[in-house]
């Protein structure tokens, strides 16, 4: 470095600590900022991921993976005739389909 360079850099390190000194007082109201802005992007990030609709491809492959048991057709017959003959079981029914829960 040549000499004419050595002060100008002390004047621009001595500038800047001034300049910080000066701004030290806001300081705060930067690091509020900052976090509300994080905040913010979090919060909006959350929204995105929790209103993603699944593509076709994925609803296509998770039906492609589920099975569904088996129905014993002896049985099905068996329900039924149940159901025809017996009040307290034709009550039964009769509420079930009316309220799944």
């Amino acid at each position: 470095m040549s000499e004419a360079q050595k002060p100008q850099t002390k004047l621009n390190i001595q500038s800047l600590r001034d300049v910080a000194l000066k701004e030290k007082k806001y300081a705060w109201l930067i690091l509020l900022i900052f976090f509300v802005a994080v905040y913010g992007y979090i919060v909006l990030q959350i929204n995105n991921f929790s209103s993603a609709q699944p593509t076709q491809f994925q609803v296509s492959s998770y039906q492609k993976t589920t099975t569904t048991a088996p129905i014993n057709p002896v049985l099905v017959k068996k329900l039924e005739s149940m159901k025809n003959n017996s009040v307290s079981v034709q009550a039964l029914f009769n509420q079930s389909r009316s309220s799944p829960f």
